[in-house]
């Protein structure tokens, strides 16, 4: 048995069913679909992908006929009964109530958008981007003449809609951030302002360092918004503030809470209650690099934990290494990713840490198309110089950088190890110093310091 769709709960199943085809599974998921790529949704409504249903991986009927997994949807989990194994679950559509036995559990109820508690927030015109019907929605809104449009929040959601509601022609977009710069848990100040400019060359305008007060407008239609610095009117009011873990079902069980919120669970994905586990949005997961428990809601580590999850409640032993917090996003074809920590975070954290940062090309310099790409590395400078962290800012190539150096991190690996690894050559795809080891280079020279 397990709670929602999408990525944790749909690889929980597949697995578990893989590793004991004569296990019953279900997925008990309150949306109308199972299983759809969320990432892809700013595509769709920028119009690279032509429809949503392009997003949809596989159907309820799939489950059922391909791999005999049961899968009910429209359908929410009220409350568990650990005694009894049991689930009390609501049909949305008709509010019929069902009972469901099981006798392992994971759960993977994801996470939500958090609400800003402020006034104005409930008016129409107010929109969030989690779910495939908030993706529609969307898409449906912006085509009735919008013509301004206000994004709360400078998160990898808030940029890529950004570009998104710009291609879709709506000149007017303005970008409220409360942090000082943009992709403040992503990006220091120093890259930050690579992203700001180029924005802003796009058309974006930029309101930094404003706490969204309240959302203004009249008959239950929003026209705007109020920061602590001033009035902005719109059309549309895009909230990425940013979500917070599903866990109250969860804690009512008397399952424990841990980081963020997010349900605890140990390297096995087990929860403190026999036979339950989670994964996903709703689930804590442990750094690789600290050693400690965090809370990184993102698919890629939703999938993991969910073959994790799925393989251990059919009977198995299998164990999910942690996660360094990798992550990327692209805006006006301009990608940025970090992974690991900042030199801040290294610093909390109890390192000793130094970082380098350095400008370089994708290509080489006599090769048409040539991008900028600027490196940062983080490393302690104990320790050997392990290396602790990156973040990347560039044209092309980001990604495959990124994760070279979260597997670096991963392995422990040190800035001379970055320095000195055999990287390849060709001047289509890169230049004869490969960016990472000139960066690593250069740290080195800090670390001696």
């Amino acid at each position: 048995m397990l709670f929602g769709g999408i990525a944790a709960g749909t690889s929980a199943a597949s697995k578990a069913k893989r590793v004991d085809p004569d296990c019953e599974v279900t997925i008990l998921q309150d949306e109308s679909l199972v299983s759809y790529g969320a990432c892809g949704m700013p595509y769709v409504i920028e119009g690279i992908i032509d429809n949503f249903e392009k997003l949809i991986e596989r159907s309820a009927n799939t489950f059922k006929k391909q791999y005999d997994i049961n899968v009910v949807v429209n359908t929410r989990a009220k409350k568990i009964d650990r005694i009894k194994q049991e689930i009390l679950a609501t049909n949305l559509r008709n509010n019929e109530q069902m009972t469901l036995e099981y006798d392992s559990l994971v759960v993977a109820t994801g996470a939500r958008p958090i609400i800003p508690p402020i006034k104005g927030v409930d008016m129409d015109g107010v929109v969030f981007l989690r779910n495939y019907g908030d993706g529609e929605k969307i898409k449906t809104r912006i085509a009735e003449n919008v013509q301004s449009i206000v994004i709360v929040g400078a998160g990898l959601i808030g940029l890529e809609m950004s570009e998104a509601f710009k291609k879709n022609g709506i000149d007017d977009v303005t970008v409220v951030e409360m942090a000082n710069h943009v992709l403040p848990n992503i990006l220091d100040s120093d890259l930050s302002k690579i992203v700001e400019e180029h924005l802003c060359d796009n058309g974006i305008k930029l309101r930094l360092g404003e706490k969204l007060v309240q959302v203004i407008g009249g008959n239950g239609k929003a026209r705007g918004i109020k920061t602590n610095k001033g009035t902005i009117e719109c059309d549309l009011v895009l909230l990425g503030t940013g979500v917070r873990p599903n866990s109250e079902l969860a804690k009512d069980v008397g399952i424990e809470l841990g980081y963020a919120n997010a349900i605890k669970v140990d390297e096995y994905m087990r929860t403190n209650v026999t036979n339950i586990f989670a994964a996903g949005d709703c689930a804590t997961a442990r750094s690789y690099v600290t050693g400690k428990d965090t809370y990184f809601p993102l698919g890629t580590t939703a999938n993991k934990q969910g073959r994790i999850a799925g393989e251990n409640a059919a009977g198995g032993n299998a164990i999910f290494t942690g996660i360094a917090g990798s992550s990327i996003a692209r805006s006006f074809n301009l990608y940025f990713g970090k992974t690991g920590l900042s030199l801040e975070e290294a610093s909390k954290e109890g390192f000793d840490p130094t970082e380098e940062t350095i400008e370089s090309i994708t290509r080489s310099g006599y090769y048409p198309d040539n991008k900028p790409i600027w490196i940062k590395i983080v490393s302690n400078r104990t320790d050997g110089g392990r290396v602790l962290g990156s973040q990347i800012v560039g044209g092309e190539a980001v990604k495959g950088r990124i994760d070279l150096i979260a597997l670096a991190l991963l392995l422990k690996a040190n800035a001379a190890d970055l320095a000195n690894y055999d990287a390849c050559y060709v001047p289509p795809a890169s230049p004869v110093w490969e960016p990472v080891t000139i960066a690593a280079s250069q740290l080195i020279k800090m670390i001696k310091k």
